[in-house]
């Protein structure tokens, strides 16, 4: 657990490195590194300034921290390189030991400009004179503690997302089926329509051929029967005037 001066520089910690993500397409002016003065045997060494961030407790041995639970491929929406290492650094400092060791020394290099040789001795010479324990013995086993972490998290990460990714191409898979069978059925659907279409079509173009001679027909009984009624009438007036002629 991480104690209060711990926590208090935690909203400073990695600053620098942070920094650097947005700084790294530009060219750095990396500052003079001045090596501290070398202690004489009657006096006590001078410190050299370090900043206020890097004011840590007594250094103890690493915990043996698992990685924390702090997704680094999360579904948030984060595709950025730059925004990704942001989330990374974001663990790093869940994973930071109490003490000074690699972390101090690799961000107070930063905050000299850029992280090289020159900046990662001077960091690491000053941050010295803040923690007596720290070697390089020590900065090589925690650097690569953080590295190792930081593998078994996205190592586990990277797990659950292939197995996230063949659900997904699972469902895509099943979701492709259905779609096909789908879109069989509506197109089978579709070839009886057009079929039943081409034969209404027809039938339309056949209809005056079906019911013209029907019609013709009954046209030629109502014409012959009227014709035939008109015969019948004529020849009743016919009669009814000889009638009224003839009787008295």
């Amino acid at each position: 657990m991480m104690s209060n001066d711990d926590t208090k520089r935690g909203s400073s910690i990695l600053n620098s490195l942070k920094k650097l993500i947005f700084e790294d397409d530009q060219p750095q002016q990396t500052p003079p590194v001045q090596a501290p003065p070398t202690p004489s045997t009657n006096a006590a060494p001078e410190r050299l300034h370090v900043p206020p961030a890097y004011s840590s407790p007594t250094a103890q041995a690493p915990t043996g921290k698992t990685p924390p639970p702090i997704p680094i491929t999360a579904n948030d929406g984060t595709t950025d390189l730059k925004e990704m290492k942001l989330k990374v650094y974001a663990i790093l400092e869940k994973l930071n030991e109490q003490g000074v060791d690699f972390f101090e020394v690799w961000n107070a290099a930063a905050a000299m400009g850029k992280v090289e040789e020159n900046t990662l001795k001077a960091a690491y010479t000053s941050l010295k004179f803040v923690d007596s324990s720290l070697t390089k013995d020590k900065l090589v086993a925690t650097g690569t503690n953080y590295a190792n972490k930081l593998k078994e998290t996205i190592a586990k990460e990277s797990e659950q997302k292939q197995a996230e990714k063949k659900k997904t191409e699972q469902d895509r898979t099943m979701e492709i089926a259905n779609l096909n069978t789908e879109i069989k059925t509506i197109t089978e659907n579709i070839a009886k329509l057009q079929d039943d279409l081409q034969k209404k079509q027809v039938a339309l173009e056949q209809i005056n051929e079906k019911y013209e001679p029907r019609i013709k027909d009954i046209e030629q009984k109502i014409n012959i029967g009227n014709a035939a009624v008109d015969e019948v009438v004529t020849e009743i007036n016919t009669a009814l005037q000889m009638i009224n002629q003839s009787i008295t």
